[in-house]
């Protein structure tokens, strides 16, 4: 068994409510304060490997938890972005509700009724992230494992972690600048 970190990017310099997925924004100035925080929560934790979404804000993220953990490199993956949230990229979902109520009412309740003028669906987002998580198995049993991601990411990590439904999972949900330790079956040892 493996500890896992599973960690939300810090706040971005997004407007509050707004539909960021594939918009790469900087970190806010409470976004680095969050960012500070992780780092030294993070700080004594026997992390052995860090790997962030492609994001700026993810990465600025990664990048402050690496560094007392002095020569731990962040490596990006682009299968941990955010939903491309398409024609509502930027906008507030709150919109959602009132442009096309029955698309939203459709989402709250299935999460896979990804609406159509998304970019991408909970679906892809899945199966990116799946590829990702086989591609990192086995995992070591030398220290722990940090995965810096977005709400939807980190959300379909912990399903696949925790064998939770997807659904569960996202009702689970992550604040920006938090993190959540899980104990991950598929270690060196029992490869």
């Amino acid at each position: 068994m493996s500890r896992v970190w599973l960690i939300r990017h810090a706040a971005s310099s997004a407007a509050a409510g707004s539909a960021i997925g594939l918009t790469d924004l900087p970190l806010s100035d409470v976004g680095h304060e969050q960012a500070r925080s992780l780092a030294s929560e993070l700080a004594s934790r026997p992390l052995v490997r860090i790997v962030s979404s492609d994001r700026r804000r993810a990465l600025a993220t990664a990048n402050m938890i690496a560094v007392p953990h002095s020569g731990l490199r962040v490596e990006s993956s682009s299968a941990l972005r955010e939903i491309d949230f398409g024609a509502w990229e930027g906008r507030s979902l709150n919109d959602l509700w009132v442009e096309d109520p029955a698309a939203a009412r459709a989402w709250e309740d299935d999460i896979h009724a990804t609406p159509a003028s998304f970019g991408e669906s909970v679906d892809d987002v899945s199966l990116r992230v799946v590829a990702f998580w086989r591609s990192m198995q086995p995992l070591s049993d030398a220290g722990e494992l940090a995965i810096v991601g977005h709400r939807g990411s980190l959300a379909i990590l912990r399903a696949l972690i925790t064998g939770e439904t997807i659904t569960d999972a996202f009702a689970v949900g992550l604040a920006l600048g938090s993190a959540v330790a899980l104990v991950a079956p598929g270690s060196a040892s029992e490869a």
